[in-house]
């Protein structure tokens, strides 16, 4: 009875499946798959450096963009105007300007004083022209002032340079040095905006222009404002 059931039960076994056997790998197969997965790593992480640098470099770029100060705007340069040239009528300008003494003289308020003043000016002391100039005043300087008129040379010359011109010349009157253009400038002498003189002659009669020539001879600039003098006495 026992052997029939062993019989019965090895005939109802149920047939397992045939296990699976690894086939051997070829070591060399493995060498080439570890390559080609570090390659493939490498790969990957040398895009990413790649990509990296850009955006690195670019942030660099904007951070030394905003690094940078932001310049103001310069302001807008304004122009001063200069002196307004004096007109026929208009009283001299309210200044004092030194001597080839240093002695500040204000020929504003001589003006009110002296009947009549000539100012002459000449581009530089002891130059032939305005020695010539000078010299023409002072050989008819008695006549001016037998006439009551005084009498003034004008020039951008140091206080110095006055002096000495005075002085090799003997000229009786005085040398302004108008260095800062004080008085030259509303006269119209000025000849640039930098400097320089025109060679002119004016007549103050009675505190009030009377007499402007810009541009004159050295000796037309003598002549002619001691004809003006005595013509209106």
């Amino acid at each position: 009875m026992y052997s029939r059931a062993v019989c019965i039960l090895r005939s109802c076994r149920i047939p397992m499946p045939p296990r699976k056997v690894k086939e051997p790998v070829d070591p060399s197969t493995l060498r080439r798959s570890g390559r080609s997965r570090a390659s493939s790593s490498s790969s990957t992480a040398t895009a990413a450096a790649a990509a990296e640098i850009p955006a690195k470099t670019t942030n660099a770029k904007i951070e030394k963009s905003s690094s940078k100060p932001v310049s103001s705007p310069k302001p807008a340069t304004t122009t001063t105007a200069t002196s307004a040239v004096l007109e026929l009528g208009d009283a001299l300008p309210d200044v004092a300007i030194e001597t080839q003494d240093g002695e500040p003289v204000n020929l504003a308020q001589l003006a009110s004083s002296k009947k009549m003043i000539v100012i002459f000016a000449y581009p530089k002391a002891s130059t032939p022209g305005c020695t010539r100039q000078a010299c023409g005043f002072r050989d008819e300087f008695p006549k001016f002032d037998a006439a009551d008129v005084a009498v003034f040379g004008l020039s951008a010359d140091s206080v110095a340079a006055q002096k000495k011109f005075k002085d090799n010349q003997k000229l009786p009157y005085d040398l302004i040095a108008d260095t800062k253009y004080q008085l030259l400038g509303p006269l119209g002498a000025k000849k640039t905006a930098a400097g320089g003189i025109v060679r002119s002659y004016w007549v103050v009669k009675d505190g009030k222009l009377a007499t402007k020539v810009i541009g004159v001879k050295p000796e037309d600039s003598v002549s002619k404002s001691l004809k003006e003098v005595l013509e209106s006495n």
